[in-house]
């Protein structure tokens, strides 16, 4: 059973949680993929561009450069480490989830997508391909590969075969509240907007991701008291240290 079926079945039927590490816009990094992949990294995300049939991975489409294209930042280093552990992204055969932001044009980054991972499906089957950004809307799940996954919004109406194309519903920060540091804890109004969330999403079998949430050890504690159930950063060491000390 994969990583997703058994997280979804957990939270149909108990209050258990995922605490997945996610590691934010990774290609600023200094190491984009290896960073993460070497601190073992449940979630992976990249932004995507689309310029003269080649995919790129950039904040803002003026910081394209032609060296980091997804395939020699994302794609190709992951399928060597695919090899090396005998189909699974790490030797404790743990599935990974590649988050790709698409940045514009939508439509046509998900053909040149598929067209560039469609040699790899097999060997790829270990890995939780997730569309956010400028993707497809719910109606239009239906036309693409059953390989693609998508990021769901809160706000969102889904049938129920759309929301089966959903990996897990995210939603920013600033839904809920102002702008937070983590220096001190969230305002108890904002507290409990997040909480209602997380409890809502959670009885629909969904796991959550929430963004714009802050580098700080205040911040992940924070969001593991709220059970949001994937934890960003933009400070790889700095998470990984943390629920490395949680699960002691």
């Amino acid at each position: 059973m994969k990583l997703f079926f058994l997280i979804q079945f957990l939270l149909f039927t108990s209050n258990i949680f995922a605490q997945l590490s996610h590691s934010h816009n990774d290609y600023e990094q200094k190491l984009p993929f290896e960073t993460a992949h070497n601190l073992g990294f449940d979630s992976i995300e990249a932004d995507l561009y689309l310029k003269d049939n080649e995919i790129f991975v950039a904040h803002d489409w003026d910081k394209i450069n032609p060296e980091r294209t997804f395939k020699n930042l994302y794609l190709n280093p992951l399928l060597s480490k695919i090899k090396d552990n005998n189909g699974y992204p790490y030797p404790n055969k743990k599935p990974m989830i590649l988050l790709l932001d698409f940045k514009k044009e939508g439509r046509e980054l998900m053909k040149a997508l598929f067209e560039q991972l469609k040699p790899n499906k097999k060997e790829l089957k270990n890995i939780k391909i997730v569309i956010s950004g400028d993707m497809p809307p719910p109606t239009e799940f239906k036309k693409y590969d059953k390989f693609f996954f998508f990021d769901g919004r809160k706000n969102f109406i889904y049938s129920k075969k759309e929301f089966k194309r959903v990996a897990f519903v995210s939603s920013s920060f600033l839904d809920f509240g102002k702008y937070w540091m983590g220096k001190t804890p969230t305002q108890d109004e904002t507290f409990k907007k997040i909480e209602l969330f997380v409890q809502e999403m959670h009885s629909k079998g969904k796991i959550v991701r929430l963004w714009a949430t802050p580098n700080a050890v205040l911040g992940y504690e924070t969001l593991q008291k709220l059970k949001v159930d994937i934890i960003g950063t933009d400070d790889l060491m700095l998470l990984s240290d943390y629920l490395k000390t949680t699960k002691q």
